[in-house]
């Protein structure tokens, strides 16, 4: 193949000529989706793979994809140096600040800002130096206890019930989870 013609081009997020091969797991990632939406389980998704073979190209699409039907997603990126409550937490205060505009799910998705702000509190994390506060005071004893697995757990289910108010679901697309 000429290499100058070759579409094969490896990089961060580059997205190639064509996305080909793929359709079968975008249509996996859009039906847990759906069954998500309509408050059916569905398992959750992990790709793995060598370095510069597209997964953060396919992880872009398929939010695309989910937000073109009116999910709210949220895309995280997720280095080793940080922890993941301070990598979730400013991308699900915007999504659950967009929800909150919804007039069916506003009051579930401001008590899901709540349970964020209880969650930040108590895991008190900061960003070298700046310290993440939110707009609504922590709702006592939801998603503050310090334990993250189970705060982690009341601040999703807190949202979750936001979203189905809204009749979407909240998608969280993590790239780089090593």
């Amino acid at each position: 193949m000429d290499p100058i013609r070759n579409p094969f081009a490896p990089g961060a997020g580059t997205p190639p000529p064509e996305l080909a091969g793929r359709d079968e797991l975008r249509e996996t990632i859009r039906i847990a989706i759906e069954r998500v939406r309509r408050g059916l389980p569905a398992k959750s998704i992990l790709m793995v793979g060598l370095r510069g073979v597209g997964k953060t190209v396919l992880l872009d699409r398929m939010r695309d994809d989910a937000e073109g039907t009116g999910i709210q997603t949220l895309r995280i990126e997720a280095p080793e140096n940080r922890s993941l409550p301070a990598i979730l937490a400013p991308q699900l205060r915007q999504s659950l600040l967009r929800l909150s505009r919804n007039e069916k799910a506003k009051d579930l998705a401001q008590r899901a800002l709540r349970a964020l702000a209880g969650f930040a509190k108590s895991m008190k994390f900061k960003y070298q130096d700046i310290e993440v506060g939110f707009d609504f005071d922590p709702e006592p004893g939801l998603a503050d206890n310090g334990d993250l697995e189970h705060d982690l757990q009341d601040l999703l289910a807190a949202a979750g019930a936001g979203a189905q108010k809204a009749e979407t679901a909240l998608a969280i697309f993590a790239d780089e989870l090593q």
